[in-house]
C-alpha cells in the first residue's frame, strides 16, 4: 500500500490553465471528426444524422463522458488501475483492460489511415497533388495504398511523432504540442469555412446538412450510426478519458469541462461539414461517397476549384493535426497502464507499445497490397476487419461494461461526489441515466454490429 501511496503522489498532473481542455479537445477532434464524421452523414441523411447525433451525444457522450472523467480523477489511476482499486475483489476490477486492448487496437489501423493523411498533405505541400490524377483520383488513391512499403513507412512517421510526444510527459509533451496544435487547427477550421462560404454550393451544403428528411428518421441505421460515431468522435470506452482524468487535480471541477468538450467536439464537426458538402455540392458530386470522401472525391473538388492546391494542402494539414492529437492520446492509455501496473520508465514504455502497435498494425496496411486476398466471407479486408470488431463490436462492449460499472458498481453516493455534481436534481439524472439509458442504447449498438456481422 505504501509503494502505490507513493506512485500516486509523483503521479504527473495537467498544468494550470487550459492545458487539459485542449489536450482532451485534441484527443475528441480527430480523423473522426472530418472524415468518418462527414461521410456517415453524407450516407444517413445528412441534417437527419446530425439532429441524433446531437441527441445521442447529449443522452450517451455527456453522461458517459462525464464519468469517466470521475473515475479518474477520484481514484488518480488509468482505467485498469481505478476500476481495479474500486472492486478489488470482483470479476468488475478487470473490465479496465479492455479499455488498453481497445485503444492499442484503434491506433495500429488509425496511424494506417493517418500516414495516408501525411502523404496526401506532403503532395499538396510539395505542389504534386496532380500524380494521383493521372489513374484517375480514385485510381491513384489504390495505387498507392496497395505499394507494400511507402505506406508502411508513412505509418511509421506517424507512430515515431506520437511516440516522441507521449515520451515527453504530459506537460511537456502532450499539453506543450496540444497548446501549439490546437489554435493552429482551429484556424485552419476557420480558414476552411470561410472559404467554403465562396462556393456557389454554400446553400445546398447548409440545407443538406440543416435542412433533415424527416422520411431518413424512420430508418434504425441512422439512430446505430449516429450513437457509433458520438462514441467513435468523443474517444469514448477507450480509456483515454479514465486516464486523462486521472491526472487532474481532484480540485478541478467536472461539469464544465465536460461540457466544453462535448461541445467544441460536435462544433468541430458540424463546422467540418460545412467545410466538405458545400465543396461536393459546388462541383455536383455526391456526399454519399462513404469513406472514398476525403482521400478520392475531395482532391478531385480541389483540383477543379481556383487556388484548390493551397485548399487541399490546407485540408490535409488539418487532418494531420487532428490525427496526431487523438494518437496521442490513443497510445497515452497503454503507456499509462505499463507505467502504473510495470513501474516502466514513460520513455521505454512509449517506445515499447509504440513499436507493438506499429508491427499489429501492418496487416492493416499490407491487406491493400500483398495481402489484399485475405478478406472475410462478407468481403471485409484486414483493415475493415480490425475497425469491424474495434469500433463495432468492442467499443460499444466496454461503453457498456464502464456505464453498468459507473451506474451499479461504483457505490451511488461516492459516483455522486466525485462528479461534482452530488445529490442534486442534475447528478440523481446523471446517475440515472448510466445506469439505464446509456446502457439500453449501447446495447442497440452492440446488437446490431454483430447482428450485422
Amino acid at each position: 500500500m505504501q509503494k502505490q501511496t507513493s506512485q500516486q503522489k509523483d503521479r504527473e498532473h495537467w498544468g494550470p490553465g487550459r492545458g487539459f481542455l485542449l489536450a482532451t479537445l485534441g484527443s475528441a477532434v480527430g480523423i473522426g471528426n472530418v472524415w468518418r464524421f462527414s461521410y456517415v452523414a453524407g450516407e444517413n441523411g445528412g441534417g437527419a444524422f446530425l439532429l441524433v447525433y446531437v441527441v445521442m451525444v447529449l443522452l450517451v457522450g455527456v453522461p458517459l463522458l462525464l464519468g469517466e472523467f470521475a473515475l479518474g480523477r477520484s481514484t488518480q489511476r488509468e482505467g485498469a488501475a481505478a476500476m481495479e482499486m474500486l472492486a478489488p475483489d470482483s470479476r468488475w476490477r478487470r473490465v479496465g483492460l479492455l479499455g488498453v486492448f481497445v485503444a492499442s487496437m484503434i491506433l495500429a489501423y488509425y496511424a494506417v489511415i493517418a500516414g495516408w493523411v501525411l502523404k496526401y498533405f506532403s503532395l499538396y505541400l510539395g505542389g504534386s497533388a496532380q500524380e494521383f490524377a493521372v489513374a484517375g483520383f480514385a485510381g491513384g488513391f489504390r495505387s498507392f495504398i496497395a505499394l507494400p512499403v511507402e505506406p508502411l513507412v508513412w505509418q511509421l512517421a506517424v507512430m515515431a511523432l506520437t511516440v516522441a510526444v507521449v515520451a515527453g510527459g504530459i506537460e511537456r509533451g502532450i499539453e506543450a504540442v496540444s497548446k501549439l496544435l490546437m489554435p493552429a487547427l482551429g484556424l485552419l477550421l476557420l480558414a476552411l469555412a470561410v472559404h467554403s462560404a465562396t462556393l456557389p454550393g454554400f446553400q445546398r451544403g447548409l440545407a443538406f446538412l440543416f435542412s433533415p428528411d424527416w422520411t431518413a428518421l424512420t430508418q434504425p441505421k441512422v439512430y446505430l450510426a449516429a450513437l457509433g460515431q458520438a462514441f467513435f468522435s468523443m474517444g469514448l470506452a477507450m480509456g483515454v478519458m479514465i486516464t486523462y482524468g486521472s491526472y487532474l487535480p481532484t480540485k478541478r471541477r467536472l461539469p464544465g469541462a465536460v461540457l466544453t468538450i462535448a461541445l467544441g467536439d460536435t462544433l468541430f464537426a458540424v463546422t467540418a461539414g460545412l467545410i466538405i458538402f458545400p465543396a461536393v455540392f459546388s462541383f455536383g458530386l455526391n456526399p454519399a461517397q462513404g469513406p472514398a470522401l476525403a482521400f478520392v472525391v475531395l482532391p478531385e473538388v480541389f483540383s477543379q476549384m481556383p487556388g484548390g492546391a493551397w485548399v487541399g494542402a490546407a485540408f490535409f494539414a488539418l487532418l494531420a493535426i487532428a490525427a496526431l492529437t487523438s494518437a496521442v492520446s490513443l497510445l497515452e492509455v497503454p503507456v499509462a497502464f505499463a507505467m502504473q501496473r510495470f513501474g516502466w520508465s514513460r520513455p521505454l514504455a512509449s517506445l515499447g507499445f509504440g513499436s507493438l502497435i506499429f508491427v499489429l498494425g501492418i496487416p492493416a496496411s499490407l491487406g491493400y497490397g500483398p495481402w489484399a486476398g485475405l478478406t472475410t466471407t462478407g468481403g471485409r479486408g484486414i483493415l475493415d476487419l480490425m475497425d469491424f470488431i474495434t469500433a463495432d463490436i468492442l467499443l460499444p462492449l466496454n461503453g457498456l461494461l464502464i456505464a453498468l460499472f459507473l451506474g451499479w458498481i461504483w457505490p451511488r453516493r461516492d459516483a455522486l461526489a466525485a462528479s461534482d455534481l452530488d445529490n442534486s436534481l442534475a447528478g440523481r439524472l446523471w446517475h440515472a441515466s448510466l445506469r439505464y439509458a446509456v446502457p439500453l442504447l449501447v446495447t442497440l449498438v452492440l446488437v446490431s454490429g454483430v447482428w450485422g456481422a
